[in-house]
């Protein structure tokens, strides 16, 4: 089994990055984990949708050749992270304009979503994230996902120390991931 993480931030100490890694070693040899970098992928432009930019190829490439796609997304203004939802909309195009289907990478695949935020727990961006996913044509595991809040001191200090509470939750739903498969 093969699953593609994709992490809405960009930054590199994001806690969702860290949330990712968790995620990871609870899957351990369970299945194959693919990253996808969507720092790399140019601003959605039908102006260069064909042939797709190497970056657009290459990720397409990534979700197609994996069984599920793990979503871990912070909450900014109270929805998707612009990169996230940018990654996202390339890769609901349709990999070939003539198809009436208008099949894309994501078409069909399975996704479950994390994320970890402020005090609601990244509920609106999972919220939003859940209906995008649910319009292209992904197959959603587990609703809105699971979210986590971070404390003051992670945002003044730039420290998380996440809890058992994290790691039995994100097993949860790698377990009901992985049995989906």
């Amino acid at each position: 089994m093969r699953i593609t993480f994709i992490v809405g931030s960009v930054r590199k100490g994001s806690f969702n990055l860290q949330l990712s890694r968790i995620a990871e070693e609870i899957v351990g040899s369970r299945a194959e984990i693919c990253r996808m970098d969507i720092s790399s992928i140019p601003f959605m432009d039908q102006d260069n949708e064909f042939p797709a930019p190497d970056a657009v190829a290459s990720a397409r490439k990534m979700v197609m050749g994996s069984d599920a796609v793990w979503f871990f997304t912070p909450e900014y203004n109270r929805s998707i992270p612009g990169a996230l939802k940018n990654a996202t909309d390339w890769l609901s195009r349709p990999l070939d304009p003539s198809d009436p289907d208008r099949r894309s990478a994501m078409t069909s695949k399975k996704a479950i979503i994390s994320g970890v935020g402020g005090g609601k727990r990244t509920e609106f961006s999972r919220r939003a994230l859940s209906e995008v996913l649910a319009f292209i044509g992904m197959e959603i595991i587990g609703g809105e996902g699971e979210g986590f809040s971070l404390d003051r001191r992670a945002f003044t200090e730039n420290i998380w120390e996440p809890g058992e509470e994290v790691r039995s939750a994100l097993k949860k739903q790698a377990d009901l991931l992985l049995d989906s498969i």
